[in-house]
């Protein structure tokens, strides 16, 4: 049985830790919706190293080719690659060969499946709508990541970036 006085230390040392968790818990509230869209790595994947962008200054297309790494121990699915970006309309392949035209996404498109520690290159297409909004700042690439057969989650990808973020990069010779 407690003593008299630690009974009565007892209320305030448990409105301290009511008050301790309910802070904890509002931060934790507060992390997540500043966070938006969760980080590709808790499916274990990152960028890679090389990067590539191609620029039709004429068209005012632009592409992205990148690497994803799975360093997860299982395969990965993708879909839904890229996103509309102020001042970029992402535009994915229709058709094939020389009727391939770029169009506006419409629906999931193909699934990419990333092999257990294995990569993938693949390219976003985007038209440069409006050079003045492209973020000048770093901005992640959304995606939806499964495992197997689970639900679909749209998580975000930061990549790689020298000095120049990669929308800002991406559009430089468009917009210049």
């Amino acid at each position: 049985m407690l003593g008299s006085s630690k009974l009565e230390r007892l209320p305030a040392r448990l409105a301290a830790l009511a008050a301790l968790a309910a802070a904890f818990a509002l931060s934790t509230v507060n992390f997540a919706a500043a966070a938006g869209t969760p980080s590709a790595s808790i499916y274990s994947l990152s960028p890679g190293p090389k990067t590539q962008t191609t620029s039709d200054r004429i068209h005012k297309i632009v592409s992205y080719t990148f690497t994803v790494v799975n360093g997860n121990s299982r395969r990965v699915l993708l879909r839904r690659i890229g996103q509309n970006v102020p001042g970029l309309e992402l535009l994915v392949p229709n058709g094939s060969g020389t009727k391939q035209n770029l169009i506006p996404p419409s629906g999931p498109g193909k699934t990419h499946v990333i092999r257990a520690h294995m990569s993938i290159t693949l390219t976003v297409w985007y038209r440069v709508s409006d050079c003045a909004n492209v973020p000048k700042g770093p901005w992640p690439l959304a995606m939806d990541v499964a495992w197997s057969s689970e639900k679909w989650q749209r998580v975000a990808l930061q990549l790689p970036s020298a000095s120049v973020p990669w929308p800002k990069s991406l559009t430089s010779f468009v917009c210049s």
